[in-house]
């Protein structure tokens, strides 16, 4: 496999932040609360394109646009954009990409991720219904 360096994030936002980000071309990596990968992408206009997955408006993640958190950002020209975006897609898996994975065919890619969607929603129904019990912690153990 050929080895690209990725560089460090320029920023990382909460998705709900997305407004902060600047309207240049660049690729980006949404993660969940854990920051476990869910989806990567790229655009010409990072901001934009944020804007249209947290309001659902994109085909890509409208199913899913619930699980994220926050977003690293790498801004860099088109060409970049597009190289590091296929290099992180394959390195990393993530369960949102389809397009651009070569770990395995579209229909089994599309299948995974229709399971994934399933299994997290599974998870938040679960934690809504029984919500973790929180200890308050005694001012001696700070």
């Amino acid at each position: 496999m050929i080895h690209i360096e990725l560089p460090n994030p320029s920023e990382c936002v909460f998705l709900s932040d997305y407004k902060s980000v600047q309207n240049i071309s660049g690729f980006y990596i949404m993660k969940n609360t854990v920051g476990e990968i869910i989806y990567i992408g790229e655009s010409q206009n990072i901001r934009k394109r944020l804007s249209r997955h947290f309001r659902g408006k994109s085909d890509t993640t409208r199913l899913f646009k619930h699980l994220f958190t926050y977003v690293e950002i790498y801004y860099c020209n088109p060409t970049e954009r597009k190289i590091y975006e296929i290099y992180a897609i394959n390195l990393y898996n993530p369960p949102g990409n389809v397009w651009g994975n070569c770990n395995m065919g579209q229909e089994e890619l599309k299948r995974r991720r229709e399971t994934w969607i399933r299994n997290e929603e599974a998870k938040l129904s679960e934690l809504k219904q029984n919500p973790p019990i929180r200890v308050p912690i005694k001012r001696e153990e700070l």
